[in-house]
């Protein structure tokens, strides 16, 4: 029977299912709307979908039958029927400013495109299984998938992303890793990273140019491309100039926040000479300028204290913060154009900031 011949509807609420006993509108699946509307399966999919050829007559019907069974389209069932009109994000959290900025950015310019942003949070710091989180995004099957530097142990590794390439790319999704350096990632993955080594040697630089000889270090991790990079060209800036510079009396990174402002306190207890902090984030930066103050230590006019991101509020801290920026908004939008208008890798630049609490080096004693 045709669609234009079809029975008068029944009653929804009254419709039998195939199941024993009252009907269980919010298990209702696409048969159960074509029956109750007196359509077929093939309508009921064209109405969900905005087929225009249906007439409004026949979509009051699907839409009356929807409303009254309680029914809620598979969102994974759909994205097998219909064109990837998405882009999903994978991250673990959304912390501190920078990043927040970048994803609030990132969503907007994907609204301005009509298409949906979903959000894949890997939470906490443990262990992230791959193949659960990739396996679930394959079967969003987004347009383009972003998946957001991880610095935790457990992260989902490069090799880990590589195996998953080509799946991806059957399915006509478009990887872009976002924050995060290309080093192993495959070439069918886009990348959009930012300048950490070229931006600590340009911070370094200005230190040194400034007078300082003896600095300290807070933030190293090897385990993280990122950090480590950072301190590369703190390294670098001090080679290049001739320091010499102990490295073991750098701090190495505490996730625990403030345990570095107190081994802060005990470096300068102990008489270590540095006149600069430099921090590998602004965060770390920050608690520099709150280990000192501690101690009634004035920054910068004993130490000078230096971080790295610019993140929001950074210039209206009790001594605004001389830091590297990097425009964190402008990269969630480079991503998304990346992976939508395609082209190649993205590096964005460094540009230091220049403000308050840093100063020529003087004799803190």
């Amino acid at each position: 029977m045709s669609e234009m011949q079809s029975e008068p509807a029944a009653d929804p609420r009254h419709v039998v299912t195939g199941r024993k006993g009252p009907a269980k509108t919010a298990g209702a699946n696409i048969r159960d709307i074509a029956a109750a509307a007196g359509v077929s399966v093939a309508t009921v999919s064209r109405v969900m979908r905005g087929n225009v050829k249906v007439s409004d007559a026949t979509k009051a019907k699907v839409e009356q039958a929807v409303n009254a069974l309680g029914y809620v389209p598979n969102a994974h069932a759909r994205a097998l029927t219909t064109p990837p009109n998405s882009v999903t994000l994978v991250l673990r959290s959304i912390r501190g400013g920078t990043y927040g900025d970048m994803v609030g950015e990132l969503a907007h310019e994907v609204v301005r495109r009509g298409m949906a942003c979903r959000l894949i949070a890997t939470g906490g710091s443990a262990q992230v299984d791959a193949h659960a989180v990739l396996t679930d995004l394959l079967a969003q099957r987004p347009r383009v998938a972003i998946v957001m530097a991880d610095d935790d142990p457990g992260a989902i590794t490069d090799d880990e992303l590589n195996g998953y390439a080509d799946r991806f790319e059957s399915m006509g999704t478009t990887l872009v890793a976002l924050a995060r350096p290309r080093c192993a990632l495959s070439e069918r993955i886009r990348v959009v990273d930012y300048e950490n080594e070229p931006g600590m040697y340009k911070m370094t630089r200005y230190l040194l140019s400034m007078g300082h000889r003896d600095m300290l270090y807070v933030g190293k991790r090897a385990h993280s491309e990122i950090f480590a990079a950072r301190y590369r060209g703190f390294l670098r800036a001090l080679r290049e100039a001739g320091i010499r510079h102990d490295e073991a009396s750098d701090l190495v990174y505490d996730p625990v926040r403030y345990s570095d402002t107190a081994r802060i306190v005990s470096r300068y207890r102990d008489g270590s000479p540095f006149t600069a902090v430099v921090g590998a984030t602004d965060m770390l930066a920050l608690d520099a300028i709150n280990a000192l103050r501690s101690l009634d230590v004035s920054v910068p006019q004993q130490i000078s204290v230096a971080g790295f991101d610019d993140m929001p509020l950074s210039d209206e801290l009790v001594v605004p913060l001389t830091t590297v920026h990097i425009s964190f908004a402008e990269m969630g939008v480079a991503a998304v154009r990346l992976g939508l208008d395609g082209g190649g890798d993205i590096m964005m630049p460094s540009e230091l900031v220049i403000r308050e609490s840093a100063m020529p080096a003087s004799d803190r004693r």
